[in-house]
């Protein structure tokens, strides 16, 4: 077990020393924000119309803290109001945004045919010069999580007018934030399926490998960053008998014991992967939406 986890453990340690290369740093520009709630109040979309024929991919301009930004919204199938409805929201530099998607999610998988299936694109994932920009200031980042979390409110709130019964939200990694937070502050899905991540974002800018990706933060920074990305407390005050976490055993960037604390308790579903290997296990995650999906979640601490 100990050679797998270090096969694991390496590759998500090579990734990031790969791109803390190439890449330019996190929050290189501006290090002050104001917390996710005020960006939340502060961004607003035009009218979402209706699913049925909206266009295959449709982009939205939102309004935000940090300006006007744009996101998108796929429509994979549509398969009317009887059906159960999965919003899937990508991981951070995700380009395209539906890399993983449309592998987790198969055309020609019978378990996926039968949903309403929607992915939704976060601004600032347009490109690669596109993400440089986001990431560059922490006012757009948290502008980028407001959008993405309010247009998954959209979604629900057009699925509830279209008769949908059962909305299920999921996401890998950055996606999988997104999830909580939406969890965390409208909590109007019928299932939350965070995969990769829990409620302490903190933890990859400032403590695990991921911060080799961020600019040289001082205290007074770094104790912001931590006050404005972790939502444990905040998860602790909610009910979450319908939220079904997966994690990575060996994760490096969002490490399991630090994420499968921030839950509080919260029985966790565990991979035997790390970070990068189990953004690519494409069958575990697709089981895990599924298996939960149609009701057979272990409310115990499992293993995948």
């Amino acid at each position: 077990m100990g050679e797998i986890m270090n096969i694991h453990a390496l590759i998500d340690e090579m990734a990031i020393r790969l791109g803390a290369m190439f890449f330019a740093k996190y929050f290189r520009d501006g290090r002050d924000s104001a917390p996710l709630a005020t960006h939340l109040q502060a961004t607003a979309y035009g009218e979402l119309l209706g699913l049925s024929d909206m266009p295959d991919e449709l982009e939205m301009e939102v309004d935000t803290a940090a300006g006007r930004l744009t996101a998108v919204v796929r429509r994979e199938r549509w398969r009317g109001s009887d059906a159960p409805a999965v919003i899937y929201h990508h991981g951070a530099s995700e380009i395209p945004y539906d890399y993983g998607f449309s592998r987790i999610f198969p055309a020609d998988d019978a378990r996926c045919r039968r949903l309403n299936l929607f992915a939704v694109r976060a601004p600032w994932h347009s490109s690669r010069a596109d993400f440089a920009h986001g990431n560059a200031d922490l006012q757009r980042w948290m502008a980028m999580l407001a959008a993405s979390v309010t247009l998954l409110e959209l979604l629900v709130s057009a699925l509830r007018t279209e008769g949908v019964g059962t909305i299920a939200l999921s996401g890998s990694s950055l996606g999988g934030f997104v999830t909580n937070l939406h969890h965390v502050f409208y909590d109007s899905a019928d299932l939350y399926l965070p995969m990769l991540a829990g409620l302490a974002m903190d933890e990859a800018f400032l403590d695990s490998i991921y911060a080799r990706a961020v600019v040289r933060l001082d205290e007074e920074e770094r104790q912001l960053i931590r006050r404005l990305l972790n939502f444990s407390d905040e998860f602790s005050r909610c009910d979450s008998d319908h939220v079904f976490p997966l994690l990575a055993r060996y994760d490096r960037i969002l490490t399991w014991k630090r994420q499968s604390a921030s839950y509080g308790g919260l029985a966790v579903q565990t991979l035997e992967k790390g970070h990068t290997t189990g953004a690519i296990a494409y069958d575990d995650l697709r089981d895990h939406v599924f298996r939960n999906l149609d009701g057979l979640g272990d409310r115990e601490d499992s293993t995948v």
